[in-house]
């Protein structure tokens, strides 16, 4: 039996050396498929905080996984769907039907341009941080550009979403850049 483990060792460390193949591959958690039932049950419902079913939550989740993209930070659609349906259920609904999405903390950062749709191109030249109006006009704008016909209440976008999203950010009133990338990456992951 040693022999066996030798020699595999021996192969792949000839391989590994003599290959343009480097010897570390990223690997990808592709979500079992009871995660993706699970997930695409809950389309509109906050992640693990008992928060009530919204109707444009669950449309700017389906706008976001129309684009089927993998820098799911870079779409509008999906930076406003998951502070609504929460980061971990966008991620994982995103890699049910692409399984290039990386895990959350690899995923490529937020995209300046979209930065820039939260809080304005001059506050995002200026390295201004989000508050809350940013958030709530960002928020229904996205709404609108995705065809959302029941809205939520300003109320009920500040208290189920902003709330929970100011609190982990813990930077006071206004959430600048890093710290909401931060968010997006690693606010709801476990393992990945």
């Amino acid at each position: 039996m040693r022999f066996i483990y030798a020699a595999l060792a021996a192969a792949l460390a000839h391989t590994a050396a003599s290959s343009a193949v480097p010897a570390v591959l990223e690997t990808r958690v592709i979500p079992a498929p009871i995660d993706c039932e699970e997930y695409g049950k809950y389309i509109g419902i906050r992640d693990g905080t008992g928060a009530e079913y919204s109707v444009g939550c669950a449309d700017l989740t389906y706008a976001c996984l129309k684009l089927n993209g993998t820098s799911i930070w870079s779409h509008a659609e999906c930076v406003a769907a998951a502070t609504c349906q929460g980061t971990r259920g966008v991620i994982i609904l995103n890699q049910c039907q692409n399984h290039n999405v990386a895990h959350a903390a690899s995923i490529p950062n937020l995209s300046g341009a979209v930065y820039a749709t939260i809080v304005g191109s001059a506050a995002a030249a200026a390295n201004a941080p989000i508050t809350q109006q940013n958030y709530i006009d960002f928020v229904f704008g996205q709404m609108s550009a995705a065809g959302v016909t029941q809205w939520p209440t300003a109320a009920e976008v500040i208290s189920n979403w902003w709330t929970p999203i100011k609190t982990w950010t813990a930077t006071g009133n206004s959430i600048p850049y890093s710290n909401f990338n931060d968010w997006l990456h690693y606010s709801e992951t476990d393992t990945d």
